[in-house]
């Protein structure tokens, strides 16, 4: 009896502890942090191509599409006259790309496996005409295939607040006004059941949903769902995208880092900091899904900050995270 007794608490205990040691080994389970590219100027809206299994982005001021093969690690570029601030696969069309730069929506044509500076363009649309201070900045695919994006006001590299707008163009290239003004239009993403969109405008240092139809693409009902100041972190929201459980990840632009939040009740579940403090955007990629893409910036940093941040501006992997994003969408539009 004693011994059966002994033999159930020691069988007991070296489960309790097998328990803690497991615990205590995923909480430490270090997070693996790599240089994809770079560093370039201000790298933005990265988008990952599960059709090709390709990592696009954009270098804004610099005018630059970049392609990268996470294969054999090449990169390729095509150029502009104007700073580009998306750019997105269209679907059903082979090295065809919806860009928007400057002011204008192209389609773009251009064989990613090699560079070139002088591409194949023809303006879709054009937004703000009746200004000369703004420029398209980030953009998205909603689950019907519409483009989405946002302009900001900026000149001469100053940004001017109020001068913006997002709008949501369909497959016929018509934008349409969705929310205006807007300072700085960046981050944008939907989630699972398309009934929802959620929105950044930077210098608001926001996360706001609204009602979203699905079918007509319109928007109403605004709510803040997370605030940076209440939750002390320094810096502003910038680019955004959405995991399979549902949860944002937001990048910290002037912050550092990129944040999970829980958008259901404003929780903030996890940060992770990078070795630049301008991040830019983030997207899931990688034939699973679960590696985390980070672009950033170096431009306005001082000498001394670029000396203690040598990789800013560098596009940047996290693999560990135990988290799965959802597909990237193309641009469906009339032939």
């Amino acid at each position: 009896m004693y011994t059966n007794t002994f033999f159930k608490f020691q069988l007991l205990w070296t489960l309790f502890l097998i328990t803690i040691h497991l615990t205590y080994q995923q909480s430490e389970k270090q997070l693996i942090i790599k240089t994809v590219a770079g560093p370039f100027t201000l790298t933005e809206g990265p988008h990952w191509d599960e059709s090709t299994n390709l990592l696009y982005f954009v270098d804004i001021p610099e005018q630059k599409f970049y392609c990268w093969n996470p294969k054999n690690n090449k990169l390729t570029h095509t150029s502009f006259n104007s700073p580009v601030g998306v750019a997105i696969p269209i679907a059903n069309k082979k090295n065809a790309f919806v860009v928007g730069c400057g002011t204008n929506v192209l389609e773009l044509t251009w064989d990613t496996s090699a560079n070139n500076t002088n591409p194949i363009t023809k303006v879709i649309a054009s937004v703000d005409t009746d200004r000369d201070d703004t420029r398209i900045n980030d953009g998205k695919i909603d689950a019907k295939g519409r483009f989405w994006f946002g302009t900001m006001g900026e000149k001469k590299e100053e940004i001017i607040y109020k001068r913006g707008s997002l709008y949501r163009m369909g497959s016929d290239g018509i934008p349409k006004k969705m929310v205006s003004p807007v300072c700085i239009s960046n981050g944008l993403t939907w989630n699972h059941k398309n009934d929802t969109f959620y929105y950044i405008d930077s210098p608001t240092r926001q996360v706001v949903s609204y009602d979203y139809d699905y079918n007509t693409g319109d928007i109403n009902n605004k709510h803040v769902i997370f605030d940076l100041n209440n939750h002390n972190i320094p810096g502003f929201p910038d680019g955004m995208t959405i995991d399979e459980g549902g949860n944002l990840w937001i990048a910290i632009y002037d912050g550092g880092r990129v944040i999970q939040v829980d958008p259901s009740n404003g929780n903030l579940l996890k940060t992770i900091n990078l070795p630049a403090t301008k991040i830019t955007s983030v997207a899931f990629g990688g034939q699973n899904k679960d590696i985390l893409y980070v672009t950033s910036a170096k431009q306005k940093l001082t000498n001394a900050e670029l000396q203690e941040q040598p990789l800013a501006g560098s596009v940047f992997s996290i693999e560990g995270l135990d988290v799965k994003g959802t597909s990237m969408l193309a641009y469906k539009m009339t032939n």
